[in-house]
């Protein structure tokens, strides 16, 4: 669904022409494409939006914006929704490769253990009789791991025969629909300032239209601005205090390794000291 950029009328996504205005649609006019990269002066550092973009969302009412955003913000949520479940399937994947380096350690450690005991009850003396029994605890010990790692096997080879086969279409089907949802709201991003064409950006102008402290959709993105603006500053601080502490933890460990050796150096001229003074005596 798209609306009209001059009276915000609903309109079909393959509409060229306003049924009620009359005006031309956003698939239909040119001047809502995207300037060409090559086309930009070398002097345009600052991404502007199109004028006629700015106008007709200057034009909208509260309502026609909060019902617009309404709608990207849905759209972004389902997006978001599906790309926290392909990440979960990545995550899946990367813990099934865990799941077989564990197995395969623990039936290392089990044979090394199982080697370790038959190797002790074998080369013991003939008179010590704890031996049989020092192997048979090492070799009950050993079966431990060797469940462990029979276990987490197990699981690796139900995960490559049942889940990951059904895992890679689910994914691919995950990206296709994401592709299509982008490609369904790109008239209406268009719409939209560069720094405004993102999940975050949306729900906070929409915020801003609903709870009454921005009326038109030039003020929000102004609210939007200063508050990604001030959040900006704020990681920036935070990394530099990050940044500071790992300095002050180095010069730290630094400081600390001078003292030990300055002492380490003391101890050594103490020590040539006293060689010296047993030398003088013997002399």
């Amino acid at each position: 669904m798209m609306f009209c950029l001059h009276c915000g009328a609903n309109l079909l996504d393959d509409a060229v022409f306003c049924v009620k205005c009359g005006m031309k649609s956003a698939v239909a006019s040119d001047d809502l494409r995207e300037p060409s990269p090559m086309a930009m002066p070398d002097r345009c550092t600052v991404s502007m939006p199109h004028p006629v973009m700015m106008s007709s969302l200057g034009r909208m009412s509260s309502a026609q914006l909060i019902k617009l955003l309404t709608s990207l913000d849905e759209q972004f949520a389902r997006i978001e929704a599906i790309e926290d479940g392909i990440r979960s399937a990545y995550g899946l994947m990367r813990r099934n490769k865990t799941e077989y380096d564990i197995g395969l350690a623990c039936l290392l450690l089990a044979g090394l253990i199982g080697a370790g005991a038959l190797l002790y009850g074998i080369v013991c003396e003939p008179w010590n009789h704890r031996a049989p029994i020092s192997a048979l605890i090492a070799c009950a010990v050993g079966i431990i791991p060797l469940l462990v790692g029979l276990n987490q096997l197990r699981v690796f080879k139900h995960n490559v025969e049942n889940v990951l086969p059904a895992l890679y279409p689910a994914i691919a089907t995950d990206e296709r629909t994401i592709a299509d949802i982008r490609k369904t709201m790109r008239p209406t991003l268009l719409l939209l300032p560069v720094s405004c064409r993102n999940g975050k950006a949306n729900a906070y102008i929409l915020q801003m239209l609903m709870c009454g402290r921005a009326d038109d959709f030039n003020t929000a993105a102004g609210l939007w601005e200063e508050y990604d603006h001030c959040r900006r500053l704020e990681q920036l601080e935070r990394d530099r205090i990050q940044e500071t502490r790992k300095q002050t933890i180095v010069l730290a460990i630094s400081a600390l390794a001078q003292v030990s050796q300055a002492f380490e150096a003391k101890r050594q001229t103490r020590a040539l000291q006293d060689l010296r003074n047993d030398l003088s005596i013997r002399h």
